[in-house]
């Protein structure tokens, strides 16, 4: 069987920086020297682009959405400054209060850390610092987490070991979670589901569930890590370990630490940033003057660049291709951009390209192992007759590295959201040793996001207050099943009708409706388009090649799937009829 690949999705990067641990590193920076910088080499993905001198300190990095504009937090100076990139000039500096080390986009203005002053306070839209506008958080506000979620971001106060939600709506912080010892900046999941913190002191990174409000994990990282990034694919939380000038690999799933890398890192690495492609990690080296670009693939350094000196922040660029680092000592801010393609790359072919071939199965899930006329039996002939090249499955991608290395070396898997799955333990998995597919996990579930949909649901059900709408969605629920009651509910060639699509949709456009405002990311229009991201990424990649693909899900999001590969004009969607033909013929 192939490998799987991890899919790509444009990272929330976090990238850290703050000013008390800054100060007494300064001084010791020429004591830290790295050794030179290594050749770029032919295949160097990365070059040094614009160096912009920007001001005293430079610190947190924000992007206009065309990305020709850039704000940057001085934190030496007490300002904002306002920088064309196209033009590489600084168009105007911003009073910004006391040591400001990040800046956040709101309504009406900007969200502005205060490191000294222990607050927040509000600039207008015209750079103007709003009267009364402030907030006390606590010692030490740093940066920001780079992105929103929902319109939510959040901050660390280094110094009274909180993370803070920030409502971008509002303006305003909302509340805080306890954190380890001296946290430092976090990144967040793509759902708002978990947020990683790296906590300098402690030496270990806190995973919080933020939408459930409790504390999932500690994990002993590494000595003194002060900052991190989720790489795009959600799969893995990269640790700088600035105690041992080293990167640690966490699995977002198990929190389990699944490598280190050490060699070609600078000293004292600070930050990490994810471009949109997820092939590179750039890592600043803050005890000297280079960013180290890891290959995440192969998991090694493969360039090192001088951009100036003390490194501080990094940030990936709206393009999803360029990284901005903003030196401390230098007071600059310098463009890292993908290297230009060589005269050795190879042209492309000039093949024109082949359409893809899609097929869409329904799951029924536990009632596999019941039902005679689709039993598990029957999706394995049916997966032989397709004979996918690629298995696109219903798998969260960050926990199905665990659950392969575990049928790899017992031929069990116990990865518990894996299990729940019949037809991956009885289909998928055997199959794997007949049939040539590659796996590619595509399901954006994650756990405090199911536990709470659960916990909202219950509550739901239960208030007084909602009984009509509990009522209303109970009646669509019923209106459904009558319709679904046209056929035998477990029958193949039912199940694979646009009909079965139109009454199940009754009772989900229900739910959409009634539900999905406040269950967020758990919400049925919300969790099928994140499961969508994963299985459009998994085509896109493959796109022209000819092969074929598999799509297995459970019954209910057939028809949201199908609506969207509709609109494609690379595929062919194959009836799943034939396949049941020859199937029932077979036997």
């Amino acid at each position: 069987m192939r490998e799987p690949y991890a899919r790509v999705r444009r990272p929330l990067t976090a990238g850290p920086g703050v000013l008390g641990a800054l100060v007494a590193a300064a001084l010791t920076t020429a004591a830290c020297s790295e050794s030179p910088r290594e050749p770029a080499g032919a295949d160097a993905p990365f070059r040094v682009g614009a160096t912009i001198d920007v001001g005293a300190a430079p610190h947190g990095i924000r992007f206009s959405p065309d990305g020709d504009t850039a704000w940057v937090a001085l934190s030496g100076e007490g300002r904002i400054a306002v920088v064309d990139l196209s033009e590489s000039a600084v168009l105007a500096r911003w009073d910004a209060g006391d040591a400001p080390l990040d800046l956040a986009r709101v309504e009406g203005g900007w969200l502005v850390s205060q490191f000294r002053d222990s607050t927040l306070i509000l600039l207008d839209d015209e750079g103007r610092i709003v009267p009364g506008a402030v907030w006390g958080v606590g010692e030490g506000p740093s940066l920001f987490t780079p992105g929103t979620v929902r319109g939510e971001t959040w901050i660390t106060t280094e110094f009274s070991d909180r993370l803070w939600t920030v409502d971008t709506r509002e303006g305003a912080p909302q509340a805080f979670h306890a954190t380890g010892d001296r946290p430092y900046p976090a990144d967040v999941m793509w759902d708002g589901s978990h947020a990683f913190v790296p906590n300098l002191d402690a030496g270990s990174v806190s995973v919080i569930d933020l939408l459930n409000g409790e504390l999932d994990a500690t994990v002993e990282a590494c000595p003194g890590p002060p900052g991190g990034a989720l790489t795009p694919d959600q799969v893995t939380y990269i640790v700088a370990c600035g105690g041992s000038d080293e990167v640690a690999f966490i699995n977002t799933a198990s929190f389990a630490i699944t490598g280190r890398i050490s060699g070609g890192i600078g000293p004292r690495p600070f930050s990490v940033a994810v471009p949109g492609d997820g092939r590179h990690a750039l890592v600043n080296n803050a005890g000297g003057n280079t960013v180290s670009v890891v290959d995440l693939e192969s998991r090694a350094v493969v360039q090192r660049l001088e951009v100036g000196e003390q490194p501080i922040v990094l940030r990936a660029h709206p393009d999803g291709e360029r990284v901005f680092v903003a030196n401390e000592i230098s007071g600059t801010l310098v463009e890292l951009a993908p290297a230009p393609a060589g005269p050795d790359s190879p042209a492309p072919s000039g093949e024109e390209a082949t359409l893809n071939e899609v097929v869409v199965l329904g799951m029924i899930h536990s009632g596999h192992e019941s039902s005679a006329t689709f039993s598990l039996e029957v999706v394995r002939d049916l997966v032989r007759e397709i004979d996918p090249d690629y298995w696109l499955t219903e798998i969260p991608p960050n926990r199905w590295d665990r659950a392969w290395a575990e049928f790899e070396a017992t031929g069990a898997v116990e990865e518990p959201r894996v299990r729940r799955f019949p037809e991956y333990m009885e289909g998928l998995f055997p199959l794997s040793r007949e049939l040539d597919f590659e796996v590619i996990p595509t399901a954006g579930w994650t756990e405090p996001m199911s536990d709470f949909r659960a916990a909202y649901l219950d509550a739901y059900s239960r208030d007084p207050e909602r009984a009509e709408g509990w009522a209303e969605y109970r009646a669509a629920a019923d209106a459904s099943a009558e319709a679904l009651a046209a056929a035998a509910a477990d029958d193949p060639r039912w199940i694979h009708t646009d009909a079965y699509d139109e009454a199940y949709d009754i009772r989900m456009s229900a739910y959409a409706r009634l539900f999905d405002a406040e269950l967020g990311p758990g919400g049925w229009e919300a969790i099928n388009a994140s499961h969508w991201a994963y299985i459009e990424d998994g085509l896109d990649r493959h796109r022209g090649e000819g092969v074929r693909f598999l799509l297995t899900y459970g019954a209910g999001h057939k028809g949201p799937f199908l609506r969207e590969l509709r609109r494609r004009d690379d595929i062919v969607l194959l009836d799943v009829g034939p396949f049941l033909d020859r199937v029932a013929a077979a036997r």
